[in-house]
């Protein structure tokens, strides 16, 4: 017997003669303590009875008549169950947990099994292990056509290094936002999938992978009507602003010569208010032509979004006198769609500031990583209580729902800081591809 057990023995043996003699309650108490006491250096229910066996013959020793030794048996017995008590609380408790946790795991798989997405989880090396109900669903294979075999081949050839590198990356703790990659299914067909992943943990080890994947056919098919309905604004916008710039501008010069004509005939001082009608044309003209240079600037064609954000700031400015500063740079091309969405949801911003902001100055603000345009449009305005526009439907009042719109279309977000008193902030995050990007050469 090891010194632990010994000494707990002689302590039940004393805790026992002390109850036996008449100590009650008190030896009762310390009948639970040494129960507990067995439980936590590890014994079990029969240690402890064997403790209890020792100590009842050691009190048996004693009796002097046979009803005396009844009683003892009695209360010894009485003793033994409250030192169990421990051990049947402890039960308990592991019963109440593992109920707990099969209610729990019943209530995970049927979360997984009912989810709409995919959700998996893969080895270290690559290995699918296992693959929920969605998939089959999604993709038309069969589970047990993949769970074990590697998850490269149901990726497109094209994002296979991508989905390998980010497969790294989480296993070496990173977790990466969410991406993009083409998902083969069983009728050879490739479908875009949204993906999250994020490292599997266990024993503090990193195993492997846990991912959901979602099918976006639906949302990519949306931005895709979006993009075409969006060129036909453009389409539409175009021909306005040509009406505006090269139509009414031939009817101001009709207007200007035929006031000239008039004036050679007029005395000198009915001539003068003439000259003075024809310096209203003028400015008519000058605005005409500001009006249709920022509905269509042909300039954003020719040399890029950052000139094309400058004309239109200086327009802007001179309407208003507003102090707009556009600064950094977009970098090089790019695509016509993300040009003109970033040039109109910048001149919707611009709008909003001039109607809503109170403001005296703004900054556009270009930075560019290696996947990623960044754009943040900032005033120093009285700001807004952004939850309380964002519960209104679709925040109307402030072209938000427009912005948005434009930002899904090419795949961006945009994110909103702003405060009663403190200004606005848009930050505008466009994701770019930095081996297509164009030259800054103008557009042929």
């Amino acid at each position: 017997m090891n010194p632990e057990l010994r000494e707990l023995a002689q302590r039940y043996a004393g805790a026992l003669h002390d109850y036996l003699v008449g100590r009650g309650e008190a030896a009762l108490q310390e009948a639970y303590d040494l129960g507990r006491k067995a439980l936590g250096q590890g014994l079990g229910v029969h240690d402890l009875a064997t403790i209890q066996h020792r100590a009842l013959l050691k009190a048996l020793l004693t009796a002097r008549t046979r009803k005396e030794a009844s009683r003892t048996i009695r209360g010894a017995s009485k003793f033994f169950v409250e030192s169990l008590l421990a051990f049947e609380m402890s039960h308990r408790r592991s019963q109440e947990v593992n109920a707990a946790l099969r209610e729990s795991e019943q209530r995970y798989r049927g979360l997984v099994d009912t989810a709409r997405d995919v959700i998996y989880t893969l080895s270290t090396d690559g290995t699918i292990k296992s693959l929920n109900p969605a998939f089959e669903t999604i993709t038309g294979w069969s589970r047990t056509e993949w769970i074990g075999k590697r998850f490269s081949p149901l990726v497109h050839p094209d994002d296979l290094p991508r989905a390998a590198e980010l497969h790294r990356a989480v296993l070496e703790g990173q977790v990466p936002p969410k991406f993009e990659l083409g998902i083969l299914t069983k009728s050879g067909a490739w479908i875009p999938g949204e993906f999250v992943a994020t490292p599997l943990v266990q024993d503090a080890r990193v195993v492997g992978v846990l991912g959901v994947a979602r099918d976006i056919t639906d949302r990519k098919r949306a931005a895709e009507a979006l993009r075409h309905l969006n060129e036909g604004l453009e389409e539409e916008v175009k021909r306005i602003a040509h009406a505006l710039h090269d139509e009414a501008g031939q009817l101001l010069a009709s207007v200007h010569i035929g006031l000239a004509e008039i004036a050679r005939d007029l005395p000198s001082h009915t001539a003068q208010r003439l000259e003075d009608v024809r310096g209203l044309l003028d400015k008519i003209e000058e605005q005409l032509r500001h009006l249709s240079h920022e509905l269509r600037p042909t300039i954003l064609d020719d040399l890029g979004l950052r000139p094309a954000l400058e004309f239109l700031a200086d327009g802007v400015s001179r309407r208003t006198g507003l102090k707009i500063a556009v600064e950094g740079a977009p970098g090089k091309r790019l695509p016509a769609p993300t040009e003109t969405a970033l040039y109109r949801i910048v001149q919707e911003a611009l709008t909003n500031v001039t109607k809503h902001a109170q403001a005296t100055g703004v900054s556009i603000r270009f930075t560019r990583s290696r996947r990623l345009l960044r754009c943040v449009v900032q005033d120093n305005g009285v700001g807004f209580d952004v939850s309380a526009v964002s519960a209104r439907r679709g925040a109307r009042g402030l072209g938000l729902t427009g912005i948005q719109e434009r930002l899904h279309a090419i795949g961006g977000t945009l994110d909103i800081v702003a405060a009663p008193r403190n200004g606005t902030e848009l930050i505008i995050n466009v994701p770019v591809e930095a081996d297509s990007a164009e030259s800054d050469s103008p557009r042929g």
